[in-house]
């Protein structure tokens, strides 16, 4: 392949590379805000289900028992999971950084570098934003900070990006010119 069509390739692999971090950081911060709300909206709706007791010939309280809070107990699940599938996510990232190790050309690290920097912002900018969130004092604060992992995710996520982005650069520029017997 010419220089030129490997430089386009691996600008291309570059920005989806970039883009993928931006998706998972934005994917991140509207999953806690969605759990967290319908969290909210459970925990106000289930009471007022489970305390109806008899609506015509339905027994209210058995159906709740059988629909709602097998429901409800679900709901209460995403503080853990969303958690554990945003730091899957976040990890997946190094697995596509080995993938574009073979393609990465030189000339691009000054791109790499400077995309690095705007994502590294765009994570600051989700964390003080989750962290008005999250530091409130309504109920709303309360149901987010169920979310331990993900919060902790979210909150340190400039850390965790400049880390990952970083490492991810050294690992895709440092295979350049192996495949060609060494030659760069």
């Amino acid at each position: 392949m010419n220089n030129k069509g490997q430089i386009f390739e691996s600008f291309g692999m570059i920005i989806g590379f970039f883009i993928l971090i931006a998706i998972i950081l934005a994917a991140g911060f509207f999953i806690v805000m969605g759990s967290s709300v319908v969290n909210m909206v459970a925990d106000e709706v289930v009471p007022v289900i489970n305390d109806i007791q008899v609506v015509g010939d339905t027994n209210m309280t058995q159906a709740a028992n059988y629909v709602v809070t097998p429901v409800n107990n679900t709901i209460q699940s995403f503080t853990w999971l969303s958690g554990v599938l945003y730091l899957i996510a976040i990890l997946s990232i190094f697995g596509l950084a080995f993938g574009y190790r073979i393609t990465a050309s030189k000339p691009l690290i000054p791109l790499f570098f400077l995309i690095a920097f705007l994502m590294i912002i765009l994570s600051i900018v989700f964390s003080n934003i989750y962290q008005d969130f999250y530091q409130g004092t309504d109920s709303f604060a309360g149901i987010m900070q169920e979310h331990t992992l993900l919060s902790y995710l979210i909150l340190n996520s400039p850390m965790i990006m400049t880390i990952i982005i970083f490492v991810s650069g050294i690992v895709m520029f440092t295979g350049v010119g192996q495949e060609n017997g060494g030659m760069p």
